[in-house]
């Protein structure tokens, strides 16, 4: 009988003195019941440490030597305020495993230099409490320069190669056609690649159903090619688009990673592992924002995402996601409080606190609004100020059906009260 892969998530991480965060912020990664979301969608406007939190994920889960041999991992962290340079920063995180918790985490204290740069010292506190595993080896992370490799592999060591992707713009992921190509090589002697080939092949096929009927090696002057058949003909893998592109480039990566990681089991692609993705939104098309948090919930079914957006399309997929908020508050980032969006309308999300009560209606539209609404809530107005809301309602037609001026006036009288 095989033996069951434990499950390890992310439950919280707390930052203190790192990057943007000041005081202690602590982000949750729990459902209502307290247990390990599966899905965490993390918002902000840039600048506000979101790449720092996935990055800080990463390294609490390192044990001392990784995070040594890894400079690249903490480099950047520091945070430099008012106080002085030599701030002691601390990441703490808890683990659910199975059903039990450990704490993870690390602290450092950065000390100028006389070059202007800053070495890290770790402190006593350091803690990595899962001994028995030389590395935390089931996060997968992907910034959000995700360009595919000229070679198969990128020139970092497996345990690197995993994540560097997130930490440097100028790593590249796994070359997903040579890969391709090579795996169904390999399967005409090897059954063990002819299974890992025909799973990512299946992965693409889904992931592109309706767009791409067929997905096939051929070759072109001497060299094999990997082909996706469109609507449009058939179009070379590497011709595709960026959004394309892009979506398989750390797609493939992670599943052959997942692959790697348990090939032994049955489906690798349902063990458990943490998948970080920095604005996992970019370059996809409204539809694939749609649809890509529930192709990628049945496809890796025990892998935690903990990722970053932009989009309210992102936002109103994850239905049962636990979404976390950062906000700027004077020169620290702060968690604020979540918000339940359930069934909300896109452009709902969009003019949410969510993202900054963005109005859904161009800007010009949104003025001439603004204009009408102070108009209508004059206790009287001039024949000029009247021929002016006359030509306001014919310019905006159906945008102010829902804000009549007895509408208007009732929601103003409502707020007065409610401010006493």
């Amino acid at each position: 009988m095989a033996t069951e892969n434990p499950r390890v998530w992310f439950k919280s991480i707390s930052l203190e003195n790192v990057r943007s965060f000041g005081t202690k912020q602590t982000i949750n990664f729990t459902d209502k019941d307290g247990n390990a979301a599966r899905w965490n969608v993390i918002l902000g406007d840039n600048g506000t440490g979101k790449t720092t939190v996935l990055k800080c994920i990463y390294i609490s889960a390192q044990n001392s030597y990784s995070f040594y041999e890894y400079e690249w991992s903490y480099k950047g962290l520091a945070r430099i305020n008012s106080k002085g340079p030599n701030v002691m920063g601390l990441v703490t995180g808890v683990l659910g495993i199975n059903d039990n918790e450990e704490k993870v985490g690390f602290s450092t204290k950065y000390v100028p230099l006389e070059s202007g740069r800053f070495s890290v010292d770790i402190l006593d506190e350091f803690n990595f409490t899962l001994p028995e595993r030389n590395n935390f080896e089931v996060i997968y992370a992907y910034g959000a320069a995700r360009r595919i490799s000229a070679g198969i592999l990128n020139n970092y060591a497996e345990d690197e190669r995993r994540v560097v992707n997130l930490f440097s713009e100028n790593s590249a992921l796994l070359n997903a056609e040579k890969w391709l190509i090579q795996a169904e090589y390999i399967s005409l002697k090897e059954p063990k690649f002819a299974t890992q080939f025909l799973i990512v092949l299946n992965i693409l096929k889904k992931l592109f159903r309706g767009e791409v009927s067929d997905i096939f090696i051929k070759t072109e002057t001497g060299e094999p090619r990997v082909f996706f058949k469109t609507h449009y003909g058939d179009v070379r893998l590497h011709e595709l688009s960026l959004g394309y592109k892009t979506l398989i480039a750390w797609m493939v990566d992670f599943a052959k990673g997942l692959l790697d990681r348990y090939p032994d089991s049955e489906n690798p692609l349902a063990e458990p592992a943490v998948c970080l993705v920095d604005e996992i939104d970019l370059h996809l098309h409204p539809k694939f924002q749609r649809t890509i948090i529930q192709f990628l919930t049945e496809t890796f079914p025990n892998t935690q995402f903990i990722v970053t957006a932009h989009s309210p399309l992102i936002v109103q997929s994850a239905e049962d996601a636990n979404i976390i908020l950062l906000k700027r508050e004077g020169s620290e980032t702060v968690v604020a409080d979540s918000i339940d969006v359930h069934s909300w309308r896109v452009d709902q999300i969009l003019s949410s606190d969510l993202f900054g009560g963005i109005s859904p209606r161009p800007p010009q539209a949104e003025d001439r609004m603004q204009r009408r609404r102070a108009l209508l809530l004059k206790d009287s107005r001039t024949e000029k100020e009247d021929k002016e809301l006359e030509q306001l309602d014919e310019e905006l037609g159906q945008l102010k059906a829902s804000e009549s001026e007895e509408a208007l006036k009732a929601l103003e009288l409502i707020g007065k009260v409610l401010s006493k």
